[in-house]
């Protein structure tokens, strides 16, 4: 072909111009090259360079914000205290220690405004506090004195400044001024500090903060200057200040830096401050950076310089030209080869790192698939993160939701070594959040730190991360629905370890792994849910005993292995006695307590066939099951009220406690649950009202008295409305004397058709119901009448003593219902005694003790009823100021043949005598009775021996007696 000539020419020229023209392209490419790595390296210096000087003035900003802290602090302490005493100022700032923990502070004091008015007082003040030389200098008259009056520590050195009035120099002036007038931190210029010498001085400066009169008004400045106090402040020497401001960083042997400061805006000679390095050759700086800062109210100029260690490395970092021509052609093939190289290398380690990634991801889908327990997922996850990815370390930490917003770690593997003890991570806006991982929590977006040694978000973690290889990381956060439920970090031990697609990858993996955490826990919520609904249904959330329910379905099960053993069963009913008393006094909190080791107990004296449940509040239900003598179910329920002998301890406080209990037997009382759970319950009433502590088994008598009750409680509404009640009067005597000096208002009901109905029916019913309210209005009121209807007939006065009900104390208004009594009748308040019984004393301790205070000022007299028998301390005595005590008649029945009653009446009288008090016996009988009686001192009786209580007629001829003798 005629133009294959002309085609081999030029394919020969194009291959003789190849070589030359690669050489060229080789040459310039070589040069480009090393012209683009000595700029890089000398901007990467400067960038390095920038940062440290970033870093010294964050520290410098850093420290002179702790030392305003302080100064604020020190402020605080007048604002909550005024005035501030020397030796409170010595020991708050005592308690600093300004020596250890922040240099160059020379100490914390306080500059009092002085106005010229009271110069003299304040300097006779000072001498007289034990400084006979102090005076106010320098000496001259001025507008106002601001001496220094605290100075702490006060040493030799601080001392040379006591009593120095700074608002005479005018630098010092000036930012007290500036403080004082825009009511904030101000420091100022540079001054010579009082406290120093010839030897070693050094510039230095103030910082003021003004101190106010409290809650005076200071939005204007003419507020602030009226009601300035004075100012806490505090000097500074640059020198002692600055040490340690520039810090070293990994692998620094030599100073880098050189540290000037200069007051104000401007690197003036004569206002230089501070110079790290006096002897350095600042002309020779490699790199030089000037800034302006302002710190509270005032500007240094602060210049950075770098030192030959510095330096040094920006030189061995540049390339060397190649001065050989002749080797121009192999470094130009050897570069060509290692960049081809290099791309196939790098293509293969892409390839690599994602077929390894999706194998991760593959690995860490199907232990999500298999997952049961949260954290063993997390610790799985790590583990394949690590020795599948072939990464250095991996961990799982949690965003908690507390007030620091700390990252708590959850689970790790691979190479830690205490990395997470030490890192104190927190996703919080701040210093220690604003690390990858906090970071990426905190935005809810993969955070990459590809470079760790030049990452400045990475410098309070660097030192640590160095120490263990880490080069790089990731952190990529768990979100759910829009919710961050902690991160996902990753370290490895190469920079740049992270590229776009093997990111994607990791996102994936995160999304995949906050989805799993979320179903583990759903599904983890549902089951526990189920659970506590299937125990709910089935037993009681406090004592975990069986419920009503469960108690039926155990009922059948038993009945139906009665009928197959031809035995029987036994269902007891018991009931907690005062159970009340205690919830009133000391919370259900020891209430429930209280329950719980209450079932305990009950528990060891039952057999294992047995079931108890709680049916409600403080009452359970025991049943028996395959009882073959009923003489069995009387030995456990006396074995359960023995077990209750001992008291319970509730942390400090000791219980005493019981049961009453009521038994109903299968088949005798009934066939099926329904009717054996409320015989039990009608025995349970019997059992209460025997005296409880006891034991009663159902009678058919007690189902009629059951009824008897029903029908008398029901006819209670209408017996106070028809005013079907009266009163009788036991009249009280004097033990030495024989004279009636009180009456007690006994109440009875004149029913229309059972005639008189005896109190210890229908006062119960009356307690129960609610009655006993209106009841006991209406004797208050009738007793106080009919002792005002005595005076008025002439008849000596006596005092009227009047049972208040604890229900009163409760649910009435008793302080204004005596009131309204005593006003109504004109009885005086000294011939009414108001008779309480100890479970007053346990219920809201606090309003039951005012409203009492308030009775005792009215001038009622106080008596405790049945003393003994309740829970009443003597702190309460102590407190009430009671005038009498009442001995319960059970101690006083057998007190002449049992000992122990004996010597608990003996007791008491002791008490009322050492306290003051009155004492009065109910329910003497006997002459041998009231020897006893009148041997151990005690002050009064009443009871039969003396006198049934009568009508008011003749309690009134009674009285006309004056006296009574035994019957």
């Amino acid at each position: 072909m005629p133009t294959q000539p002309t085609e081999t020419g030029a394919r020969l020229a194009l291959i003789r111009i190849l070589p030359w023209a690669i050489l060229c392209l080789g040459l310039a490419l070589t040069y480009v090259l090393q012209d683009a790595t000595r700029h890089a390296a000398r901007q990467s210096r400067q960038d390095e360079f920038n940062f440290r000087v970033d870093e010294i003035v964050g520290n410098i900003n850093k420290r002179m914000h702790n030392y305003e802290q302080v100064l604020s602090g020190a402020a605080g302490l007048f604002a909550a205290s005024q005035p501030v005493g020397r030796g409170e100022f010595r020991a708050y700032v005592s308690a600093l220690k300004l020596a250890g923990k922040y240099p160059g502070i020379q100490g914390v004091g306080f500059a009092l405004l002085v106005p010229p008015g009271d110069k003299g007082r304040h300097v006779e003040q000072i001498r007289q506090e034990g400084f006979p030389g102090y005076n106010i200098r320098p000496e001259g008259d001025r507008d106002i004195y601001t001496p220094i009056v605290f100075l702490e520590p006060f040493d030799w050195r601080n001392q040379r400044a006591f009593g120095y009035d700074m608002f005479a120099q005018p630098t010092r002036r000036a930012a007290m001024a500036q403080a004082r007038d825009e009511s904030s931190t101000i420091i100022s210029g540079k001054v010579k500090l009082l406290q120093e010498t010839e030897k070693d001085s050094q510039p230095g400066f103030l910082m003021y903060v003004p101190v106010y009169r409290n809650h005076a008004p200071i939005e204007t400045p003419e507020q602030r200057r009226a009601n300035l106090v004075g100012w806490v402040y505090a000097p500074f020497r640059m020198n002692d200040l600055m040490k340690g401001i520039l810090g070293q960083h990994f692998g620094e042997i030599k100073q880098s830096f050189d540290l000037e400061i200069h007051d104000g805006d401007a690197a003036v000679p004569d206002k230089l401050m501070y110079d790290s390095e006096k002897s350095a050759d600042k002309a020779a700086a490699a790199f030089k950076v000037t800034k302006s800062i302002s710190l509270f109210g005032h500007d240094w100029t602060v210049t950075v310089y770098s030192m030959p260690a510095f330096d040094a490395q920006v030189k061995s970092e540049k390339a060397l030209i190649i001065a050989l021509s002749g080797s121009a052609g192999s470094v130009l093939l050897a570069l060509v080869v290692w960049l081809l190289v290099t791309a196939r290398a790098s293509a293969l380690v892409v390839a690599e790192d994602m077929t390894r990634a999706l194998h991760l991801l593959s690995d860490c889908n199907m232990t999500l698939v298999q997952a049961e327990d949260e954290h063993k997922l997390l610790a799985e996850i790590c583990r394949l993160i690590v020795e599948r990815g072939g990464y250095l370390m991996a961990w799982v930490g949690y965003a908690e939701q507390d007030e620091a917003r700390t990252v708590r770690p959850i689970a790790e593997f691979g190479f830690e070594d205490g990395y997470l003890d030490t890192v104190d991570i927190t996703w919080a806006d701040s210093e220690r959040g604003q690390g990858p991982t906090g970071t990426s929590i905190r935005n809810g977006r993969t955070e990459i730190n590809q470079n760790v040694l030049i990452n400045p978000r990475m410098a309070p973690w660097r030192e640590a991360a160095i120490k263990r290889g880490y080069q790089s990381s990731i952190s990529l956060p768990l979100v759910n629905e829009g919710k961050v439920l902690g991160a996902l970090a990753i370290y490895a031990r190469a920079p740049l370890a992270f590229n776009p697609e093997e990111v994607r990858l990791l996102e994936e993996l995160a999304g995949d792994l906050a989805f799993g955490i979320v179903t583990l826990r759903t599904r983890t919520e549902r089951a526990a849910a189920e659970a506590r609904a299937s125990f709910l249904a089935h037993y009681d959330p406090l004592t975990h005993l069986p419920n009503h329910l469960l108690l039926r379905d155990r009922f059948a099960q038993a009945l139906a292995i009665s009928e197959h053993e031809q035995s029987g069963l036994a269902l007891l009913y018991l009931d907690m006695d005062n159970f009340q008393q205690v919830n009133d006094s000391l919370g259900h909190d020891v209430g429930d307590q209280l329950l719980v080791k209450a079932v305990e107990r009950l528990q060891h004296c039952l057999r294992d066939t047995d079931t108890i449940s709680r049916q409600s509040g403080d009452e359970f239900t025991i049943l028996l099951s395959s009882i073959g003598d009923f003489s069995a179910v009387a030995r456990i329920a006396g074995n359960i009220l023995n077990a209750f002998a001992e008291p319970i301890s509730i942390g400090e406080h000791v219980l005493n406690t019981s049961f009453s209990i009521g038994i109903s037997l299968m088949p005798n009382d009934g066939l099926d649950f329904d009717t054996l759970l409320k015989k039990a319950d009608t025995a349970v009433y019997h059992a209460k009202g025997a005296g409880r502590n006891t034991y009663r088994f159902f009678t058919r008598k007690m189902n009629e008295g059951a009824l008897e009750q029903i029908r008398l409680q029901g006819q209670l509404h209408s017996a106070v409305k028809n005013q079907e009640f009266l009163l009788h009067y036991q009249p009280q005597i004097d033990i030495g004397s024989g004279r009636i000096v009180g009456a007690e208002a006994l109440v009875r009901w004149q029913h229309p058709l059972d005639g008189l109905v005896s109190p210890a029916r229908f006062i119960p019913l009356a307690e129960d119901s609610g009655h006993i309210i209106q009841i006991g209005e209406w004797v208050l009121n009738e007793a106080c009448r009919q002792a005002r209807a005595w005076q008025d007939l002439g008849l000596d006065p006596v005092v009227m003593a009047v049972n208040l009900s604890a229900l009163q104390f409760k649910r009435g208004n008793v302080l204004e219902m005596t009131k309204a009594a005593l006003l109504r009748s004109g009885l005086a308040p000294a011939h009414l005694e108001l008779e309480l019984t100890e479970s007053i004393l346990l219920q809201d301790v606090e309003t039951t003790m005012q409203t009492l205070d308030s009775l005792k000022a009215l001038g009622v007299r106080l008596s405790i009823d049945d003393f003994g028998t309740g829970y009443s301390s003597l702190s309460y005595l102590k407190r009430l100021a009671v005038d009498k005590l009442k001995i319960d008649q059970s101690f006083v029945r057998d007190l002449v043949t049992d000992a122990g009653d004996a010597a608990i009446v003996k007791a008491v009288i002791q008490l009322g005598q050492a306290l003051q008090l009155s004492v009065i016996a109910e329910g003497v009988e006997t002459e041998a009775q009231l020897a006893f009686l009148a041997n151990a001192g005690c002050d009064e009786i009443q009871g039969y021996l003396f006198s049934r209580p009568v009508p008011a007629a003749e309690f009134a001829a009674l009285l006309e007696k004056g006296s009574l003798a035994p019957a």
